[in-house]
């Protein structure tokens, strides 16, 4: 792989980062304080970040003042403004201290003026921003508490940058995990879907690192932001039960949202595509006073679009608000909001298979399902935060996040399956859903370094705090439509009143989860090149589950404390950019099913390891990860099918349970991301996932957090091209989704496939200020199912156009 030579001031600013810059530093009178400094002669960005750090400022620059621009160094005791006119000196550049952070700027002409097109690299508390990089890839990650190196973590983790949601026009929180190493998307009936990574259920869902629950079918909470208010998505994969606490070996999704910047700018995007599909944004931000203590940014975003499914079509608006306050030199406070409306018409049913595991031919635009069906969904999100920087080595950061969510959706539910000469009773069911649900996340951690036996030690203390009640009413109306034809026409009118369903059969259920513990992580080196991480997690919890109605009342209760979380890793560096690692630690989850006595059943447990080797080439601007990882979780839910009824209705709320089943995945990741070589920005990413039963074995139907469905074999590529010389106004992408077969999920399931999904892109700079793209994705219009899920399946999209015209300023 060919080394990368040029550098430019957003990678140096994001490896500044990774030193530790102290982002809250000097005032004005500093910039005549004489700095003894020692930066060794190399490219003009590296000097300048070398410079930066060793003032204690943070750098702001354009993205392309410093392409291919060398410099001598500087060595000795200079004030700022002298050491900043000795690095420019002859460079058309010019540079300013003002409050804690360096300009750099070009030079304009006689009557032009100055444009800085900026990145700014915050401090450890309130961590970075992926904006204005141009890049796939990101040396540091915040999901690990404060703004670490991805080889200070002994685990596999990804982001995906600002660069990449906007190529690959990924808007959602599905687009961004359909495209994320080793995640299985699987469309759920109604509002949603549900996403395992090797192999388990992604149980946890972090915003601006405060660990959210996120819950399926009948609990509310889904947790469906679009990406247009976040700067990027980190995500983790396997356990992270040291820092989030009860959860899945899947890993954690980190939805990082984006801050007011240090400068002005707006940008205005509007879209046009397949399906009557249309979207505006509007993203504008800034200071708000002369002296730039204040600062705020608003997002709106509009995005309507009807489905080649007929019937099926959504309207999504999204508002974003935020103001970040510099309330000393040291002290930041961060406030934001958030409103996501959905309305939508939805296919609850997919379309159905045989009872055999066959399936019909169908028409991708087939819809068998209630014209009538709909989800509407509002959700509001409070943010806060406060960061302290005490000195260049220690921060301390709190962070609340509060989630309100109302679901209010009505569909026809099929029920039954067709036997393959198209005979077999099938009926159709009317169902109203209510859900609410508030969550509460708050975290606090200290972050810093110190010397042990004049060896570096990094500290990482905290605790966190998470509660989540929901409180529900669903209601279903047997035989609303008695003989379902599938092969007929879809139902039309007779769309049932809410009352009358709720009239035929009533559930009112609640839901609540209170997580709390308290944690330490320490990373310790041995030798320059050698480094352990010892941690640990105590952890307590208790949930509640509650139901009235048809099953009659139950209320049920589950208590446990002081439950401990050990971790350990250890990092080895082989040379400045290659690291070895390996990680241990336990699994610990509480579960909401009961058992025949009606009690929550005992927690999951189990352990996991992995091994791997990573790579950071050119300060961060190619990243590469290899892991191996093996993972065993053990009491896993297994339907008690020897109950009878009255039991299963009267103690369980319809379903008895018992802790007797065991997991077991193995697997190995490869990973590549940032620019391969000048001007070529890469996404790559294998996965081999082996997920095996032990003992009992769950049927497929029930929701047991691992699934032995997904493919072994899962290949996700991105690629973006700019092309060099006169044609540098012109970029061109393309990547491929492809996928082994897999098995079904949910009733009557049948074979899924494997596939491989081919997608594009043509990009034009017509100025500065103005570019244009054209998405094509599905490119040679495969006809294939997304996965199958519940005896439904979901036609992926056919091929579909998206043009989308930015300015920007």
């Amino acid at each position: 792989m060919r080394h990368i030579i040029r550098q430019t001031a957003l990678s140096l600013a994001i490896a500044a980062g990774v030193m530790g810059i102290n982002a809250y530093a000097q005032t004005d009178s500093q910039q005549h304080a004489s700095v003894l400094f020692d930066i060794a002669p190399g490219p003009l960005g590296q000097v300048l970040t070398r410079f930066a750090e060793q003032s204690g400022l943070r750098l702001i620059v354009a993205s392309d003042v410093l392409a291919d621009q060398q410099s001598p160094g500087l060595h000795g005791n200079y004030e700022l403004d002298q050491g900043l006119a000795q690095l420019l000196d002859d460079k058309g550049l010019q540079g300013r201290v003002s409050g804690d952070v360096i300009l750099i700027e070009k030079v304009a002409a006689q009557g032009d003026a100055l444009n800085l097109s900026a990145i700014t690299i915050q401090g450890q508390g309130m961590g970075y921003t992926t904006e204005h990089t141009a890049s796939y890839a990101s040396p540091v990650v915040t999901i690990g508490k404060g703004a670490k190196s991805i080889k200070d973590i002994p685990q596999s983790v990804s982001v995906v940058t600002q660069q990449r949601l906007a190529d690959q026009n990924l808007t959602t929180m599905k687009d961004v995990l359909d495209n994320a190493p080793g995640v299985t998307v699987v469309p759920m009936f109604g509002t949603g879907d549900q996403y395992y990574s090797r192999g388990f259920f992604i149980e946890n869902f972090q915003y601006d690192g405060v660990p959210l629950e996120r819950q399926s079918y009948a609990r509310g909470s889904n947790l469906t932001a679009q990406t247009a208010i976040f700067d990027r998505v980190e995500i983790l994969r396997g356990a992270q039960g040291l820092l989030e606490g009860g959860g899945n070996p899947s890993g954690s999704v980190n939805f990082v949202r984006k801050r007011p910047t240090a400068v002005n700018q707006v940008k205005l995007t509007a879209q046009a595509g397949s399906w009557d599909h249309y979207g505006t944004q509007a993203d504008i931000s800034g200071p708000l006073d002369e002296q730039g203590h204040l600062s705020g940014r608003l997002v709106m975003d509009y995005d309507t679009r009807n489905s080649f499914t007929d019937h099926v079509g959504d309207d999504r608006q999204t508002l974003y608000a935020a103001l970040d306050f510099d309330l000393t030199d040291a002290t930041r406070i961060g406030v934001g909001y958030s409103r996501e409306r959905v309305d939508a018409n939805i296919d609850a049913n997919g379309l159905p298979n045989y009872n055999d595991g066959s399936i019909p031919h169908y028409s991708r635009s087939a819809f068998l399902g209630g014209k009538w069906a709909y989800w509407d969904k509002i959700q509001d999100t409070y943010y806060f935060d406060i960061s302290h920087q005490f000195n260049d080595d220690w921060s301390l950061t709190t962070t609340v996040v509060n989630v309100r969510e109302k679901s209010d959706y009505q569909y026809l539910l099929r029920s039954g399956v067709n036997n393959p000469d198209n005979t077999g009773p099938l009926r159709g069911d009317a169902y109203v859903f209510d859900f609410f649900s508030e969550h509460w996340g708050g975290d606090i951690y200290l972050n810093g370094r110190t010397q042990l036996a004049d060896r570096q030690l990094n500290l990482t203390m905290g605790a966190n705090y998470t509660d989540l009640d929901s409180s529900d009413t669903f209601g279903w109306k047997r035989n609303h439509v008695p003989n379902w034809d599938i092969f007929g026409n879809p139902v039309d009118g007779n769309k049932p009143s809410k009352e009358s369903i709720l009239a035929a059969n009533r559930l009112d259920d609640g839901f609540a989860s209170i997580q709390k513990g308290a944690y330490g992580m320490g990373q310790y080196y041995l030798t320059d090149s050698l480094s352990i991480i010892l941690g640990a997690r105590v952890s307590s919890y208790q949930k509640a589950y509650r139901s009235d109605g048809a099953w009659g009342a139950s209320k049920s209760v589950a208590k446990e404390s002081a439950q401990v979380t050990p971790y350990a890793g250890i990092i080895y560096d082989l040379d400045p950019t290659w690291s070895t690692y390996a990680s241990y630690t336990k699994i610990f989850l509480p579960q909401s099913m009961r058992s025949a006595t009606g009690s929550i059943i005992d927690p999951k447990t189990g352990n996991s390891v992995e091994v791997g080797l990573k790579g950071v080439f050119d300060e961060g601007r190619l990243n590469a990860t290899f892991a191996m990882f093996r993972m065993e979780q053990d009491n896993i839910p297994i339907w008690d099918a020897d109950l009878d009824q009255d039991i299963q209705d009267a103690n369980c709320g319809g379903t008895c349970y018992y802790a007797g089943g065991t997991a077991i995945s193995r697997g190995f990741e490869a990973e590549l991301n940032g620019e391969l070589v000048d001007n070529l920005q890469v996404y790559a990413s294998y996965t081999l996932n082996l997920l095996r039963f032990q003992k009992d074995a769950p049927s497929v139907s029930d929701d047991v957090g691992a699934s032995v469905e997904v493919p072994k074999h899962m290949l996700r590529t991105w690629l973006n091209y700019r092309l060099p010389g006169e044609w540098e106004r012109v970029s061109v992408g393309g990547g491929v989704n492809a996928q082994s077969g897999s098995a079904g999920y949910g009733y009557n399931g049948r074979e899924q496939a494997g596939f491989a999904i081919w997608n594009a892109r043509l990009g034009y700079r017509f100025t500065d200020e103005l570019s244009g793209a054209m998405n094509i994705n599905n490119l040679f219009d495969k006809r294939y199912y997304k996965s199958v899920d519940y005896g439904n399946n979901y036609f992926g999209d056919p091929r579909n156009v998206l043009f989308t015209l930015t300015y920007s300023y």
